[in-house]
This record gives structure tokens, C-alpha cells and sequence, in this order.
């Protein structure tokens, strides 16, 4: 059930993520619970980080967490592999760090850089 997975907090848009189907192994259920999404979310938006729904602000772009959920079940990602991982419009670099976590350290991620979007990644990069 899309767009009905969204929650008042990350383990309630998890366990929603889960309820409906979206979510289905314990590796991308981990990777949601480990990162959160409203580290990632644009400024001024933080009321609706873990609602199920797009959010864009200017060049800022975050699909919503049943897109990501329904992308990483189908890419069946091995745990703490070194398998490589491209992100072409990795946007606010959620999808990126949920792939990371679940990749582990010996994982090899690439995602695009534009500038406007560097310093606000690292900012968060380093709350979380």
C-alpha cells in the first residue's frame, strides 16, 4: 500500500514499510532503521520527514520512502559485501547512505556531485 506507509516517526514509517509490503527482508529493514530520513529531508520540511510522499524544494528532491523500499527489495543487496553501488541523481544521498549501511565498509558507493547539493549532504553527513 503506497503512499499509506508514512508515520509520526522513522520506526513508525518502518514498521508501515513492513505492514504493507514494501519492506520484506531484514537487510532493507535494517538499512531504513539505521538511517534516518529526516536528516535528509530540504529545510523547512522536517514536519513531513517520515510522511510517504515526495518532497521537493528547488533542486531538492526526496521520492518517497515506497519508492526507495520497493528499489532496494529489487536490487537484493548482500550484506557486508563489496559489491559497487552507482547512484545517478542521488539528490539529498538517502537512497546512497541506506545502500551503504547495508553494503558495509568494504562497499565502493558513487553518486553524482553538484554543488549545491555538497555542503548540505556533508552537514548532515556528519549529525548522522
Amino acid at each position: 500500500m503506497a503512499w499509506r506507509s508514512g508515520g509520526s516517526n522513522n520506526d513508525e514509517m518502518v514498521d508501515n514499510l513492513k505492514r504493507f509490503g514494501v519492506i520484506s527482508t531484514e537487510t532493507v529493514e535494517r538499512g531504513f532503521r539505521t538511517v534516518d530520513r529526516r536528516f535528509f529531508v530540504p529545510k523547512g520540511n522536517e514536519e513531513s520527514a517520515h510522511s510517504d510522499q515526495p518532497l521537493k524544494v528547488g533542486n531538492v528532491h526526496l521520492s518517497a520512502p515506497h519508492i526507495y523500499g520497493s528499489a532496494l527489495e529489487a536490487l537484493e543487496l548482500t550484506e557486508n559485501s563489496s559489491l559497487s553501488f552507482l547512484n545517478v541523481g542521488s539528490g539529498t544521498g538517502y537512497l546512497s547512505c541506506i545502500v551503504a549501511e547495508i553494503l558495509g565498509s568494504k562497499s565502493v558507493n558513487f553518486g553524482e556531485y553538484i554543488s549545491c547539493f555538497i555542503e548540505e549532504t556533508n552537514e548532515v553527513l556528519f549529525r548522522i
